[in-house]
């Protein structure tokens, strides 16, 4: 085979029908979680659930993905993206189907709460962040934005359909029809469409010319002898880099989903109609889309981890807008301000944090590392959407989570900055 650094002859790279198809799949898939914001306010009035028993629902989702994320890249790690990941999709799409008929708790904790979770973990954030280094080097921070900017895209153009859907048909043939679209076009895509390295397409990463045996096994290893997941965790609990993007990472958790679990309700608390509060919601989705690519450019220009403290700045101050949302009047504009500064910072601290988890750490056991991360991640979710709904439930404010998660994210510019001085050494320790 030719060496790395030469040009394939190929004037498409397949690495970008990756990107595109992790970019349409996300968009369905981290919809299913974040959706469910908007289908609490129907579950609500029909059974009138308080917030904090649903939140504990969205909690149980959280844990569930969190603890099987390093068990999915375990698996991705051993078997590929192509055996694994698809079935994520299938699992969402008979998981939204099932939810139908939810007539209890028991259902929505049972449905919503662990399949939903179980899932996202086969096909989600972590896994097709795993995927991206596999494919791309040199414009990683690029390509991990694109990707993830599918997240931003299904918010802003699902929950406004999903909330019109609801208003026509009811949350329970919404459920259906959102089921039906996964289970047999995203599934379908996935199958076909994936492929586990660009030398199985006769390609290098980046569009390079394929690496030989020997390059490929020195960075992905040999697969019959992969290490086990409590292995890898011995190897990497040593390194100050692994805790730092641990606590980030929760940090990230807790806003994410603690917003996008709330914001909706918030929205309608302080007199935005349901279709202003979905409107805005979907502009916070469109605004992440365009922070994710320019923050992935951003990050490959001035390193990424400082990518992420620029990041984590932004999104700080999109929340403390938030909070003084009812000062400055419920109208529309205010409200796209707030989705501008917000959506700016959480889709750029999105691709900044994943890309920088690749430059430290790809490798052979790279999909059981991102599960760890995913591990935090998903603990900061398990604490912020109930935390948040019990906290409104007692106090009528959101006030309290809400200055949670600014301190939080002053504090991931703080430890994103730390984290640049340890990648700075780990380099020069790697030159001697």
């Amino acid at each position: 085979m030719n060496s790395k650094g030469s040009k394939t002859s190929s004037t498409f790279y397949y690495g970008w029908l990756i990107v595109c198809l992790s970019h349409f799949t996300l968009a369905f898939h981290v919809v299913t979680r974040f959706s469910f914001g908007i289908f609490q306010v129907p579950l609500i009035e029909e059974f009138e659930w308080g917030r904090g028993l649903l939140g504990g629902a969205f909690a149980l989702s959280m844990a569930t993905y969190a603890l099987g994320a390093p068990l999915a890249g375990s698996l991705l790690d051993k078997y590929g993206p192509r055996a694994i990941m698809p079935w994520g999709s299938v699992v969402l799409g008979v998981t939204l189907i099932l939810s139908y008929f939810i007539s209890s708790v028991f259902e929505v904790y049972l449905l919503i709460g662990f399949f939903l979770g179980g899932g996202l973990a086969l096909s989600g954030f972590a896994t097709h962040s795993a995927i991206m280094p596999r494919w791309f080097i040199q414009k990683r921070g690029r390509a991990t934005g694109i990707a993830l900017s599918g997240i931003g895209i299904g918010i802003l153009f699902l929950a406004p359909i999903l909330e019109r859907l609801i208003s026509i048909f009811g949350w329970r043939v919404t459920y259906l029809i959102f089921g039906i679209v996964i289970l047999f076009v995203i599934a379908p895509s996935g199958f076909i469409l994936l492929r586990d390295h660009p030398e199985d397409v006769g390609q290098g990463p980046d569009g390079t010319q394929p690496r030989s045996k020997e390059d490929f096994k020195k960075v992905y290893g040999d697969k019959n002898q992969k290490k086990g997941i409590r292995d890898v965790f011995n190897e990497v609990r040593k390194d100050k880099r692994f805790w730092f993007l641990m606590v980030i990472v929760f940090g990230i958790g807790f806003n994410n989903n603690t917003i996008m679990s709330q914001l909706a309700l918030y929205l309608i608390d302080i007199k935005y109609l349901p279709v202003t509060a979905a409107i805005i919601f979907g502009s916070v989705g469109f605004i992440r889309t365009l922070g994710s690519i320019i923050g992935g450019w951003v990050g490959d220009l001035i390193g990424r981890a400082y990518g992420v403290s620029l990041a984590s700045f932004i999104v700080g101050m999109g929340i403390v807008y938030l909070i003084l949302l009812p000062n400055f009047g419920s109208s529309l504009i205010n409200g796209f301000i707030f989705a501008i500064i917000y959506g700016t910072g959480t889709g750029a601290m999105s691709a900044c944090y994943s890309a920088l988890c690749g430059d430290c750490f790809e490798g052979p056991n790279y999909g059981i590392i991102i599960g760890f991360m995913e591990i935090c991640y998903g603990l900061g979710g398990v604490l912020g959407a109930p935390f948040a709904g019990f906290v409104f439930d007692t106090t009528k404010s959101y006030a309290i989570p809400f200055i949670t998660i600014s301190c939080l994210m002053f504090f991931a510019l703080f430890l994103s900055i730390l984290l640049n001085r340890a990648i700075q050494r780990e380099r020069k320790i790697s030159q001697f």
